[in-house]
């Protein structure tokens, strides 16, 4: 029952705003660039049945897959925010590697929200995976407003913050649970923040 309560609380995430904008970015589109509408369109649907796609919170689902939900996502705040947002992506071979589902969309989502979204004139996020031995880092890095040490405390304690919120107290307490460590974060004001995890290979778990 806990398990379900947690993933029906994940579910409930999904922000109203975001989905009244992104629907208002697709009929702007219409108007002028129906090609880039129904890429759009397409891509908001994948977001919409991956997010309330039930799953079992103890089941552990392919890095890769988690990472083609960060893509969707990605792509429709792009078109929203236009200029105002850069994505880069360095990732290595993840195959053989899980982690469990959302875990790094809110990571994404709060960079955003809380990070670079806070300037006016937007910025840059990072999603990177490294290789380490057997096992793969997966970090999200921003360039925005940053926190200081309290906040970070703050970030990862029992019980959210406003710049952490649940997605994020819900993501380390899950990673613990499966690999006996969760977030890790650095960050300082005005420097940005780096939010990475370490998950191990599917015959390790």
């Amino acid at each position: 029952k806990k398990r379900e309560a947690e993933l029906a609380m994940l579910q409930a995430q999904i922000h109203p705003h975001f989905v009244f904008n992104t629907l208002n970015t697709i009929a702007s589109l219409s108007e002028f660039d129906p090609e880039r509408m129904r890429r759009l369109l397409h891509m908001f649907s994948e977001f919409l049945r991956a997010r309330f796609q039930f799953r079992d919170m103890e089941e552990l689902i392919p890095v890769k897959e988690e990472m083609d939900f960060v893509r969707s996502y990605l792509y429709i705040e792009q078109i929203r925010y236009d200029d105002k947002l850069e994505v880069v992506w360095e990732t290595e071979d993840c195959e053989g590697y899980q982690t469990p589902f959302l875990t790094i969309q809110p990571l994404v989502e709060n960079a955003l929200e809380h990070g670079i979204m806070k300037r006016s004139r937007g910025g840059r996020i990072v999603i990177r995976t490294i290789r380490r031995g057997d096992r793969l880092e997966i970090a999200v890095e921003d360039d925005g407003t940053g926190m200081d040490a309290d906040e970070v405390k703050r970030a990862l304690a029992e019980k959210p913050s406003l710049r952490s919120g649940i997605g994020l107290m819900n993501t380390n307490q899950r990673l613990r649970r499966h690999f006996g460590a969760g977030l890790s974060i650095k960050s300082a004001p005005g420097e940005g923040t780096v939010v990475s995890f370490i998950v191990s290979r599917k015959d390790q778990n």
